[in-house]
């Protein structure tokens, strides 16, 4: 499985600048300092940006180029959000504009970032985050252009809210040793947006190390449409929505020794083709609180996966849920070995009422639930279990097999202390070698 990135070249003197309140190559506490530093590293053709301890406010995007490290010193080298402004839109902002009229442009000036969404959308924001860089006449005026259509009758609105960390169509890129903070003191009809603490999209062989990523309203981490991505020694919590989220057709995703933690929905959700990619020694609990969803979830072309030597529990629902698919789309080839996976599930009246239509046994907790249609999993030398005791076992039983589910191997785990069957096969395929419970 190649799914580590290369480690970037070493830095020259002359690739490699610092960025701090004082005494640094480049003096500020704000994205521009960040910024500027980065863009002078990348003209030199790479190297190093190493960011001092301390507190740096962020009103749009720190975006990071293609051969560019962003070093700060773990638990002291802090980015967070300048509060967010908004406006409903008073002009519906079109695709392939680069303007954008809200009813009230006073709260934004040049240089923030800025994202739109409206009722109708299904991700409720802009595909990527724009930078105004100019107001005039109660217009904003951007540096990209608008990707859909957002209409002002639709409840229509601009934001400043963005990736903290951003990368697009990059290459050789890393970011290590920061934290970041997306709080707000008030998010008003911020309330259900789906951003991201950082984001790296079409980039290839990108590092992320030691970062911390909380309190974001969608995603602590996020990767799409490139390769070779990991994410090492990452910490990410109270996000709203994923933990981290390799989004779609990021083969070569490496996720190994990350906490993910008390997140909105999935903790580590794996979209759509994340093949060949691996979920390795992480710490994954206490996620899906808010969407009544899962520790670990992977699905739609999926295939080729590990998921290996995590210990995954106290997730609102399953401790690891394979998603219902076609053949052609299953994740399947997926092996995971050598976890443990305890406590999950969540009594059935905290189940969301607009879930609870949905058959009962998907709405149980479980430890590893395998829907179909899915081919040739392996699970092997697992712990599954149960250590709750009397009603207070919401993780039914240790695995289930969903009709669809064919070519299964099961061998060498310990399943016990389940309230219902250890093992529930309902698929009814002669395929599946499932070991004696």
């Amino acid at each position: 499985m190649t799914c580590e990135p290369a480690p970037p070249p070493a830095a020259s003197p002359l690739q490699t600048l610092t960025v701090g309140p004082a005494g640094a190559d480049v003096c500020g506490s704000g994205g521009r300092a960040l910024q500027i530093a980065i863009d002078a590293v990348a003209w030199r053709g790479g190297g190093i940006v190493l960011v001092q301890p301390g507190d740096y406010l962020l009103d749009g995007p720190v975006r990071l180029r293609s051969g560019v490290t962003l070093r700060g010193v773990p638990g002291e080298t802090v980015l967070r959000r300048a509060p967010a402004v908004w406006s409903r839109l008073a002009v519906d902002a079109d695709i392939g504009q680069r303007q954008i009229t809200p009813e009230d442009a006073a709260p934004f000036r040049p240089g923030m970032g800025v994202v739109l969404r409206d009722d109708e959308q299904f991700f409720p924001l802009s595909s990527m985050p724009l930078t105004v860089t100019r107001v005039h006449g109660g217009t904003l005026f951007t540096d990209g252009y608008n990707t859909r259509d957002f209409l002002a009758e639709r409840g229509g609105l601009v934001a400043t809210y963005y990736p903290m960390i951003h990368a697009f169509e990059q290459e050789d890129i890393a970011v290590e040793g920061l934290v970041l903070d997306s709080s707000l003191d008030a998010a008003g009809p911020l309330e259900g947006i789906w951003g991201r603490g950082l984001y790296f999209r079409r980039c290839h062989r990108a590092a992320v190390r030691n970062v911390v990523s909380a309190n974001c309203l969608g995603d602590g981490f996020g990767c799409g449409q490139g390769s070779h991505v990991s994410f090492e020694s990452c910490e990410s919590h109270h996000n709203t929505h994923y933990g981290i989220h390799p989004g779609s057709h990021s083969p070569h995703t490496r996720i190994a020794g990350c906490r993910v933690h008390d997140n909105g929905s999935d903790g580590v959700y794996l979209c759509w083709g994340v093949r060949h990619s691996e979920v390795v020694d992480c710490e994954v609990y206490g996620n899906g609180g808010r969407l009544y969803r899962n520790g670990i979830c992977t699905g739609h072309k999926d295939t080729d996966n590990l998921i290996a030597r995590n210990r995954v529990y106290g997730n609102a629902k399953h401790g690891i849920h394979v998603r219902q698919k076609t053949a052609a789309n299953g994740a399947h080839r997926t092996t995971v070995r050598d976890n443990v996976v305890e406590d999950n599930g969540w009594p059935f009246e905290r189940v969301p009422e607009s879930l609870k239509h949905l058959p009962r046994r998907e709405l149980t907790g479980h430890g590893v639930y395998v829907c179909g249609v899915t081919r040739d999993l392996v699970l092997e030398g697992n712990t599954i279990r149960e250590t709750r005791t009397g009603d207070e076992r919401h993780q039914r039983c240790g695995v289930y097999l969903a009709p669809g589910v064919s070519g299964a191997r099961l061998g060498g785990n310990t399943i016990d202390g389940h309230p219902d069957d250890a093992i529930v096969d309902d698929s009814g395929d002669a395929t599946n070698q499932v070991q004696e419970a």
